[in-house]
């Protein structure tokens, strides 16, 4: 039934623009010819497309829960133009350097292991961590003294795949 309607308009301005230019005297089948075109385009007019492009594409369920990676959230903390770095990049920062810090036996909240800190963090370090504007430069410090500070069975991420590689190697070739 709805494809009837969507037909009637069509076959309609078919019919009367071929009737119109057959009393014009025009050759008939000139006339008809016109008329299907016109019919066509009235069709073609009559068609409702979706305005959005994906409507008629297949679903994919979106998970409402999901709000980005820890990793994309970190790189959207980080702001170039200024060379700041927000919030969520130096609480992680200041928790990891805090849990290796407690590995060696260091509070960083107790004022008498402050002189020990400065000296495996770098000098005002910690400080500028717990401030208003750390820099980007603060957390390639961050990042090295963490490195520093890994217990000794924990090896860089690079290092661990190379070692795995070489041992892998070694025990092909026995």
């Amino acid at each position: 039934m709805r494809r009837l309607r969507a037909l009637l308009p069509a076959v309609g301005t078919g019919v009367l623009i071929g009737i119109v230019l057959t009393v014009l005297r025009l050759q008939v089948e000139f006339a008809w010819a016109w008329a299907l075109l016109g019919a066509a385009i009235v069709l073609l007019l009559g068609l409702h497309l979706p305005d959005d492009p994906r409507a008629d594409s297949p679903r994919v369920r979106v998970q409402s829960d999901y709000v980005g990676s820890d990793v994309s959230r970190l790189a959207w903390a980080i702001n170039l133009r200024t060379d700041t770095v927000n919030e969520a990049v130096t609480r992680r920062l200041r928790a990891t350097l805090r849990r290796r810090l407690l590995w060696q036996g260091i509070d960083v909240d107790d004022a008498r292991c402050a002189p020990e800190v400065e000296r495996l963090l770098g000098e005002g370090l910690w400080t500028r961590l717990n401030g208003r504007r750390t820099t980007i430069a603060d957390v390639r410090e961050a990042l090295v003294a963490a490195e520093q500070l890994a217990p000794p069975g924990m090896a860089p991420p690079e290092t661990a795949s190379r070692n795995a590689d070489d041992s892998s190697q070694r025990e092909s070739r026995a």
